[in-house]
């Protein structure tokens, strides 16, 4: 008993003893969790804040200490509201679960995704101009193609790769280290001048901060707003509240542009070519200086160029909607593309296709994307075709995708090669094709021989695959006029969208509204039409399709919302939006230029004339012009979405167009003549319509007509008309065949190219032959050499069909 150390006296001195002292049992058993989570919020602060100021260092470029100071806490207090509230939430459910080792990995999972988030909000800012949220996500379109992965492959780099990682493994064992320090005052410092910090940002961030909302905005509070918020276009709700009495838009007319006089020979087939992201300052001939697009330069004399070109929204699907549907598209994140049967449009392949035309759409890229494929086909073009339909000695670009073996983009070259190809199967048929090259969009492919044309390597792939969609054009041109189809096509050259590169704090295109998003190189090419004008009218690519039905005299669907380009009436002024960052809605009427955020109620207002490149906002400068400005914008924003309500609502269409007034029959002729000119009749129904004479036909009679000199005759005959209810049947007769006899020169032949009558044109393949031995087909015209005729077969309304089968029931 002598050796029991009685409870009551003093323990030994503990250096005395030859074992160690056991550990506290918080130490035994592991970390201290309240004091990981600390550390864990203090780690995230810096890791946020170092993100935040990367956005904003060149706002605060050229500032005092003082005055940077203050903008860098007006942008840091939503991150720093981050980091409280998880830090709150952990403590306080460890204390109310005790579960500290489970609340402390959650916290630390819940950091490393913010930080990683933040880090991520780096290149989000600088591409797309602001966060990522939801309508970028359906902009992107990953749920419906994988390509996107491909893309990721070239943008993500090995260094950002590694940053990631740090951050997954850094945090979480930083935080643990630092926890098992013996002292809590360092996290608390941090998070207590992080608490006052947010406090000091929120109120200053309610006056003028002199940083934009989207580059102060955390990126995790700007997602999940987009996602349980209301959707972007509900922040233009304070515009256009109304709807206007009529659906024109609220700006002047403009000058009319003089329309060309009608060819010689008549156009009889289109192509658009359309480069993929090409602002019009890197359009050689328009407005660009660099030497990448040598091809168009060399076009643009036998053209009529556009210097003040919109598009309407900087996207490729909606370009699609606007480029052969004729419209704006309607104000939302969502494509139309991606339904393209809610509302049904009459397009320009719907027109030129009932016109005669075939009709084939091509694409470098990949069709699936957007649902680009699903809207041609519902545009009515009868081939649809990608870079997945042919092999491509010249290259099919980027990477294996990581889930499939899908690849992005073929050469440009080799796509164009496909649309010469599909042309040649029928040199003779009338054909409307559409090209959208694709090695130009992001991340951009430069090509099996890039050169040394700009110094920025991301810079320098895009010019050189500029080039050689360029080449693919300059390609298509040469296969024209060496075809001889050149002087018998209307070619649309353009760009699609713009392209940024840092312009305006954006790079790529959808994230803004500035020239270089959405000022795009426009000229219509045929050597009869153009001498190498230029025009100052502003346009929307809304407009080029009742435009080229204006030139080649078809009707213009009553659903298109565009105007021709020598249009009498049409407005001195263009639209446009972008509903991703924000909601950026816009207009530009003469050398004014308005922009607004739905979503922050942020303004732009620009003189176009003093400040081309868009530096100097007038809006305060200016308050009188930007408020009108804005009552503008709200008369525009309620005429669009009156018009897409009435475009819905299928009052305004069918989806074949409709007939055209028929009043009078155009008959296409030439010939040659001996004694007197050829001289043509025409009936309609068994009732007679008139007559004409080719005056244009050379004479025979001293030698033989050349194939030039028929084919420098053709000339239109007009014949007016007053058809029945339900016209059915046309009649052509040649009827003065003069002849000089057997060895002598000298014979009155009639030429026939084609008839058009009410919305329908008549090519040879609807020719039939009255009277054998009288004429025959000849390429595409007809000829007569005897006295003789032909019929055709009218178009009949789907009215007049219904009462013919009516008539032929019995009763």
């Amino acid at each position: 008993m002598t050796d029991d150390i009685p409870p009551t006296e003093p323990p030994p001195d503990p250096l005395l003893l030859t074992e160690p002292v056991p550990a506290p049992p918080a130490a035994a058993a592991g970390l201290d969790w309240a004091r990981f989570i600390l550390w864990t919020g203090a780690f995230l602060t810096l890791v946020l804040a170092g993100a935040r100021l990367a956005i904003i260092r060149g706002d605060l470029a050229g500032h005092g200490i003082g005055e940077a100071a203050r903008m860098a806490l007006s942008a840091l207090w939503q991150d720093g509201l981050v980091v409280l509230a998880l830090v709150g939430i952990a403590l306080s459910l460890r204390m109310v679960t005790g579960g500290g080792r489970i609340v402390g990995g959650l916290a630390a999972m819940v950091a490393v995704v913010l930080a990683i988030w933040a880090v991520a909000n780096i290149t989000a800012v600088r591409m797309l101009g602001a966060p990522l949220s939801i309508d970028w996500l359906r902009y992107s379109d990953v749920t419906r193609t994988d390509v996107i992965f491909d893309s990721l492959r070239r943008i993500v780099t090995p260094a950002q790769i590694a940053g990631v990682l740090a951050l997954i493994v850094g945090l979480p064992l930083g935080a643990a280290w630092a926890a098992r320090r013996p002292s809590r005052r360092v996290p608390m410092a941090v998070l207590g001048a992080l608490a006052v910090a947010v406090i000091g940002g929120a109120a200053l961030s309610t006056g003028t901060t002199g940083v934009t909302q989207v580059r102060r905005a955390n990126p995790a509070l700007v997602f999940m707003a987009s996602v349980l918020g209301p959707r972007a276009e509900d922040g233009i709700a304070d515009l256009g509240a109304g709807r206007p009495e009529t659906l024109r838009a609220p700006v002047g007319i403009a000058p009319q542009l003089a329309r060309p006089a009608r060819p010689a020979k008549p156009i009889r087939n289109v192509v658009i070519f359309a480069f993929e992201s090409t602002p019009s300052k890197y359009a050689e001939g328009i407005e660009g200086t660099l030497p990448v697009t040598p091809n168009l330069r060399a076009a643009l004399p036998a053209g009529l160029r556009f210097t003040n070109a919109y598009a309407h929204v900087p996207a490729s699907n909606y370009f699609l909607v606007s480029i052969f549907g004729g419209i704006v598209p309607e104000l939302s994140a969502d494509s139309m593309t991606n339904d393209p049967e809610r509302i049904d449009l009459v397009t320009i392949a719907d027109v030129l296709g009932t016109a005669g035309m075939r009709t084939g759409f091509f694409n470098s890229s990949d069709n699936r994307f957007q649902n680009t494929e699903g809207f041609v086909r519902a545009a009515g073009f009868g081939l649809v075709k990608d870079y997945r339909d042919w092999t491509c000695e010249t290259g099919v670009y980027a990477h294996e995708s990581i889930t499939h073996q899908f690849l992005n983009t073929s050469s440009d070259l080799c796509t164009v090669d496909k649309i010469t190809d599909w042309i040649g199967t029928a040199p003779d048929a009338p054909f409307f094709a559409a090209f959208r090259t694709g090695m130009t969009h992001h991340p951009y492919f430069p090509g099996e021989t890039p050169e040394p044309l700009a110094e920025d390597p991301v810079m320098n792939d895009y010019l050189n695959a500029l080039k050689v969609g360029d080449q693919a054009f300059g390609r298509l041109m040469d296969y024209l006029n060496e075809s001889g189809l050149a002087e018998e096509t209307l070619v649309v050259v353009l760009g699609d969208h713009g392209e940024a590169f840092g312009e305006h704090g954006t790079y790529v295109h959808a994230a803004g509204l500035n020239e270089e998003n959405i000022h795009v190189p426009l000229a219509l090419i045929n050597p009869q039409l153009f001498d190498g004008g230029s025009s100052d009218l502003i346009v929307g690519i809304s407009d080029i399709a009742p435009t080229i039905t204006d030139l080649l005299g078809l009707p213009t669907p009553p659903g298109w919302q565009g105007k021709s380009f020598f249009a009498p009436d049409r407005p001195d002024g263009v639209f446009f939006f972008s509903p991703w960052n924000g909601f950026l809605i816009g207009y530009r009427e003469g050398d004014r230029k308005y922009i607004y955020n739905g979503n922050t109620r942020e303004a732009w207002l620009y003189d176009l004339a003093e400040d081309p490149q868009e530096q100097r906002n007038l809006v305060e400068e200016r308050p009188e012009d930007a408020a009108m400005a804005r009552v503008v914008l709200g008369d525009w924003v309620a005429m669009q979405e009156g018009f897409i309500d009435w475009l819905a609502s299928g009052s305004a269409l069918e989806r074949k167009p409709p007939p055209a007034q028929a009043t009078e029959v155009v008959v296409v002729a030439s010939g040659s003549s001996f004694q007197n000119p050829p001289k043509g009749w025409v009936m309609l129904d068994g009732a007679h319509v008139g007559g004409f004479d080719v005056t244009s036909a050379p004479s025979n009679a001293a030698a033989p007509v050349t194939w030039e000199q028929i084919e420098a005759g053709w000339q239109e005959y007009r014949l007016p008309v007053t058809p029945g209810p339900c016209p059915r049947q046309l009649e052509l007769f040649f009827i003065n065949d003069e002849w000089a006899g057997e060895g002598l020169s000298g014979d009155t032949d009639l030429w026939i190219r084609e008839v058009r009558f009410g919305a329908s044109t008549y090519r040879v393949n609807r020719f039939v032959t009255l009277h054998e031995g009288t004429g025959r087909v000849d390429g595409d015209h007809y000829v007569f050499w005897r006295k003789g005729g032909i019929r055709i077969d009218l178009e009949m309304e789907s009215a007049c069909v219904t009462e013919d089968l009516a008539a032929q029931t019995p009763e």
